[in-house]
């Protein structure tokens, strides 16, 4: 601890380093691993955790930014309906109402983390579900004109063979932003549906077969010492 109280770099290394290796501890067990009600529960039981080290990390003024800055480049209307996939605590959403959107909702399976999102009255509506390939979540077809995943879609989260629920839920020529850490991307850490490009045959399928208009990526930060790619989807 620095002089008069204050904390120094040092210290705050030293807590992001902490957290950071609890939570990727976490997810590596359960998140990736383990079954969906106890990914569930992961986040339920670390809440404050995920919001300190989200803080350490500078999420929202990192990724978050990057990736609402991306989507308004596409998304010019600012009253246009919004769904943050994933949302979390709502760093994501924060950003979007910092962006001027004020039409944006939270689709979140953790209800303690919807809890958080409530307390600081960051979106308009509360969606508790999770986005799966197999099940449709409680949102009717074509009710979205946009959709931000910021930081969930990977392994055990939100995968690519969930594309066809979120193409059900945003309008035609709705448009689909999310991000991907550089180390799910490549290395030994990749995710799978992303080795190797496997995402770009997945993704030129869409738009061979009519159903996008086309899709993008662009290289941004993602979080304190970690850069990511966001990728952006227009549909047809």
């Amino acid at each position: 601890m620095a002089a008069d109280g204050a904390t120094s770099d040092v210290d705050i290394d030293d807590r992001r380093t902490e957290l950071d290796n609890r939570v990727r501890a976490g997810l590596a067990k359960v998140g990736f691993h383990g079954t969906s009600e106890q990914l569930v529960q992961f986040y339920n039981e670390n809440v404050e955790d995920y919001n300190e080290m989200g803080a350490l990390v500078n999420y929202q003024k990192l990724g978050c930014h990057a990736l609402i800055a991306a989507l308004s480049e596409l998304v010019p209307n600012k009253e246009a309906r919004i769904l943050d996939v994933a949302a979390g605590t709502g760093f994501a959403g924060k950003e979007l109402r910092r962006f001027g959107y004020s039409n944006v909702d939270a689709l979140e399976p953790a209800e303690k983390m919807v809890d958080q999102a409530k307390s600081e009255n960051i979106y308009n509506n509360y969606i508790i579900d999770t986005v799966t390939p197999d099940e449709r979540t409680d949102v009717e077809d074509e009710t979205y004109d946009a959709i931000c995943i910021m930081g969930s879609v990977l392994k055990g989260h939100v995968t690519l063979e969930c594309l066809p629920e979120l193409m059900r839920i945003i309008k035609k020529g709705g448009v689909i932003v999310f991000n991907v850490a550089k180390k799910y991307l490549e290395g030994e850490h990749a995710d799978p549906q992303f080795q190797n490009g496997n995402h770009v045959t997945v993704f030129q399928k869409y738009v061979e077969n009519g159903d996008w208009l086309k899709w993008d990526e662009l290289e941004a930060p993602y979080r304190y010492s970690e850069n990511c790619t966001i990728f952006r989807i227009v549909l047809a």
